[in-house]
């Protein structure tokens, strides 16, 4: 990072490419959890494509600064292949390390993490 871009160079990229926004056309199979607002200035939405106990693929959908949507993109990638046990990859601090996310945005990793742990609540009964 640097006082021209605030951003770092895997910050950047991460929010350049954004692949894995948006939702499934088909919600079958879908786990969704949301957290935050946009009045707070930071929503996010993740959708979890599921088969059985794991997750097959994953998209998001926010609202925020760059930071929050790199790292959202980043999560829904890390978590396909997860099982439910272990679909929360690291803490909000780990990512906050690896994308040199400010301490002033911690708080927007937060929101993420529990629109993460929002998805384990929406977990069909059936495949738990």
């Amino acid at each position: 990072m640097n006082a021209a871009d605030p951003l770092s160079p895997f910050t950047r990229a991460s929010f350049a490419s954004l692949a894995r926004a948006g939702c499934f056309a088909d919600p079958d199979g879908v786990a969704s959890g949301e957290a935050g607002s946009r009045e707070s200035g930071t929503h996010v939405r993740f959708h979890l494509r599921l088969a059985g106990q794991t997750v097959a693929e994953a998209r998001f959908q926010a609202y925020g600064c760059p930071h929050t949507l790199a790292v959202a993109n980043w999560l829904a990638g890390e978590v396909a292949g997860r099982r439910r046990e272990a679909l929360v990859p690291g803490t909000p601090a780990d990512w906050a390390a690896r994308f040199e996310v400010p301490v002033a945005k911690l708080g927007r990793l937060l929101v993420i993490e529990d629109a993460l742990r929002a998805c384990l609540e929406a977990w069909p009964k059936a495949v738990q």
